[in-house]
């Protein structure tokens, strides 16, 4: 059995992919580190990675333990937090996860709003992916999870708190930018820069161009609306972003049109249902 020592150590050559990088980020040598896992390899009686041009590949069995083993180190990382809390003897603290995208837009704004109000509250952010947000909510490292058009999920309240229309993103300089409003037949003539397949965002956005009877073919995509507006500045394309994030975009590089028909999309706080916020930190505070 693999102790949590060697599964850290797994954790980080599977997310730094070299055992260099793995050594400095969790304080090891790099021979160390290379000796740790071929001892799991012997241990375990398979390979871990394969060799590639100085580069290792984890194989199947590793992303499975991997993958296992996460909740351990969330777990640990909220227990490591709640130590650090009673030792500064704070009154509290307030973990906020939230997309990237709103890390940029909503959540200073959040904090410039809370901060003043609860002095003795340590505030934190953590930006993650949505199934990351939703993992750290399950495992009690977060309390709150900030989010567009979450996934459901059976440990997982979500709580509506605004509705806003998605608009169009567009460079300043396209013929996009002189409409007052820009639908998809206007985009056939624009790359569109949109967010992955399989995702909620995406499939409303394509079901707006299938009921304008427009075909949807975006050319790039990206999980963050945020780097998709950083993608429309470097004048790769449009893209159908929400407004929030719309609005932290430079204005002499992006021009922002209303999109039609519309694309309703839903700001979501989101919390473990074992556990609710307390009061001194609502959002309405």
């Amino acid at each position: 059995m693999l102790n949590l020592r060697q599964l850290e150590v797994l954790r980080a050559v599977m997310r730094l992919r070299t055992t260099v990088g793995a050594a400095a980020e969790i304080g090891m040598s790099q021979p160390a580190v290379s000796n740790a896992i071929k001892n799991m390899e012997q241990q375990l009686g398979f390979p871990l990675f394969h060799r590639l041009n100085n580069r290792l590949v984890p194989t199947e069995e590793a992303t499975s333990l991997y993958l296992d083993s996460e909740p351990l180190f969330l777990m640990f990382q909220g227990i490591r937090q709640k130590a650090g809390d009673l030792r500064a003897s704070r009154s509290g603290r307030l973990r906020v996860t939230a997309t990237s995208e709103l890390s940029d837009s909503l959540v200073p704004r959040l904090f410039a709003r809370l901060a003043p109000r609860h002095p003795q509250v340590a505030l934190s952010i953590e930006t993650r992916s949505m199934t990351e947000m939703l993992d750290a909510l399950e495992a009690g490292i977060t309390h709150l999870g900030l989010v567009m058009e979450p996934d459901p999920r059976p440990g997982i309240d979500a709580r509506p708190l605004l509705q806003l229309e998605m608009v169009c993103a567009c460079p300043a300089d396209s013929p996009l930018a002189a409409l007052p409003f820009v639908t998809p037949q206007d985009l056939q003539a624009s790359p569109l820069i949109a967010a992955p397949a399989g995702t909620r965002i995406q499939a409303l956005v394509a079901e707006a161009f299938r009921r304008a009877a427009q075909p949807f073919a975006p050319a790039i995509e990206t999980r963050f609306m945020n780097v998709g507006l950083r993608l429309v500045e470097q004048g790769l394309g449009a893209s159908i972003a929400d407004p929030l994030t719309a609005a932290a975009a430079d204005p002499r590089r992006i021009a922002i049109r209303p999109f039609r028909p519309g694309v309703p999309v839903t700001l979501y706080a989101v919390l473990a249902l074992r556990e609710a916020l307390p009061e001194a930190y609502s959002l309405e505070a």
